[in-house]
Formats: C-alpha cells, structure tokens, sequence
C-alpha cells in the first residue's frame, strides 16, 4: 500500500487499500513491480489490525519541504497497540530518524557529527576537525546535495552552507579517509547480524566522492570484522529496546556514519553479489515471531523481553 491508502477511523481502525499480484513465481524484483501495475493485480480494501505483520517502508524525511506533517507514524503507532507486528516500531523509528540517536553509543565508534542550521557554527565545526568532512541536509535531498569539503579555506564554502540549509537543517560529518575505500552496508535482525552460513549480510559500495560531487556507488563483496562485530554489539541493546527490528548500517574505518530504520537496503544487491536470499531470512523469523506472539495469547510480549 502507499502513503494515500491509508484512512483512520474514530473508532480507532486503520484501514487500507491493498494492492497485490497473482500467485506466481516472479523471477526478478521487475517482474513483481510490473505485475503489481498490471491489470491483473488485485486491490482490496482491509482493516490492517486483521494482519499479523505491517512493515513501515516510508521515509517523512523524503516528504517535499514544506507538506503538512504526515500522520502515518501516529496511524502504525495505533495499529501496533492494537497487536499488529509493525516493522519497525514507530515509536522507535520516531527516535531513530535523526543523526542524534548515535549519539548516544561511544565516541570512538562513530564520526563525529554537527546538526545545525548556522553558518557560523558549521564552519567553527569544521575548522575543529583534523581532517575533511562532508556536508548534507538532514532531510533526504538526492546525491547532488552530497559535497566533501577538504580542510583550510574554501571559496565555495558560503555557497555550499546556503545550499544545504535553504530547505532544513544540515548534517556536518567527519570525513573518514577509509571510506576512500568503500562504506560497508550491513543488515541487522534482532540486533544481530544475517547470516548465510559463513557469510554475513554486508557488502563494500564504492563511491566516487569528491568535491561537489556525489556518490556513484558500485558494490563489491567484503568481510565482517572485528570492529564491525562490536558495534553490532553495542547496538543491540539500543535496537531492541526501541522495537528497530530490521535496520541497515554503513560502516567505515571501524565507525558507523548511518543508520536506516525506516528503508533498510540491500537486499537486492545481497542477492547479486552472494547469491543471498535474505528476504526468505527475514520472512522466516516473522513467521516465527507471529507464532510465539499467539501462543502466548496476550499474556506476555516476547519482543519486549528481547526473547525471539
């Protein structure tokens, strides 16, 4: 379903218009989307507390500057209370949508970040740093709205600042050298990460990052390592008690830049590379989760004892 298939009733339902293909095997993610704008996809009108799981895949950050606020946060929050598995929790999405919620993990484990929208203190942020940064706004506003600043005067500095923060705040970041190399994209579940039997559900996405421009990624296999193990360790705590069940995180130099709880990807470019159904993964717990929930018929939340 889509953001304007959703309707809230007084009584407290959520209702939407669903959209679904025909049984079939759809061999490529194409197919399926090609099948789902056909003629033959099916659209029925349900009351979304009938279903065991709903996942969030919308992003408010990608809302055009200056819409209205959109409720569909406020309307899963509702569905969840009403018993519905909602992917991610949207209370700990609402959390997680901002720069600040790696604050809170140790220094040593993230790069260091300024938000804000004064000139004055993005650049005393800037001259503070030993090195390069990169400049962003905080809302998503494409690749081209990417710029690595190096360190020292900049004559386009002004300009850049005025660009990042005429519609929002901007993200000031530390520019990690290893990222030269390629940020890693890993996949969490439960706070853990996929695994397909040795392999981990990470990938290497090479940028071509330089001044005023942004990243033209490709994707490259790599390992899961130390560094990366501990802070999957240090996370979890904070994923789980949030209700952030499926979330990606890119990783450079042993740092974690991003966070994505709202459209965790790499699913598809998993499967490319390694051959890696991590859908089926996914699919497969939540099966197991809806049957834990229900054998325990309301008399205990396995989720909120961390122990599924």
């Amino acid at each position: 379903m889509g953001p304007d298939d959703l309707s809230f009733l007084d009584d407290g339902s959520v209702l939407a218009s669903t959209l679904r293909v025909r049984a079939g095997d759809y061999a490529k993610p194409a197919d399926f989307h090609q099948a789902l704008l056909s003629n033959d996809a099916v659209r029925e009108d349900n009351t979304l507390s009938g279903f065991d799981v709903v996942f969030i895949r919308y992003n408010p950050l990608r809302e055009p500057h200056g819409a209205p606020p959109s409720p569909i946060l406020d309307f899963c929050w509702r569905l969840r209370l009403q018993g519905t598995f909602v992917v991610n929790d949207p209370e700990g999405v609402f959390r997680a949508w901002g720069r600040l919620y790696l604050a809170d993990l140790p220094a040593d484990v993230h790069a260091r970040t300024l938000v804000s929208r004064s000139p004055d203190k993005i650049k005393a942020f800037l001259h503070a740093l030993p090195g390069q940064a990169v400049l962003k706004p905080l809302a998503h506003a494409g690749r081209e709205k990417v710029f690595r600043v190096r360190r020292g005067p900049a004559k386009n500095l002004n300009a850049i600042i005025t660009a990042i923060t005429k519609n929002g705040y901007a993200v000031a970041q530390e520019y990690l050298r290893e990222a030269e190399e390629g940020e890693k994209r890993l996949l969490l579940l439960n706070g853990e990460s996929i695994h397909v039997g040795g392999q981990a559900a990470i990938y290497r996405r090479l940028p071509g990052l330089s001044e005023g421009e942004g990243p033209n990624l490709k994707r490259r296999r790599c390992s899961l390592g130390a560094a990366e193990e501990r802070i999957c360790d240090l996370l979890r705590p904070k994923l789980m008690a949030d209700g952030l069940y499926f979330v990606s995180v890119d990783l450079a130099g042993g740092k974690i830049l991003e966070l994505n709880a709202f459209c965790p990807g790499g699913i598809h470019s998993l499967r490319e590379i390694y051959r890696m159904d991590v859908a089926r993964i996914i699919i497969c717990d939540l099966e197991r989760r809806v049957r834990l929930r229900a054998a325990y018929r309301g008399t205990h939340d396995p989720e909120a004892a961390g122990v599924v």
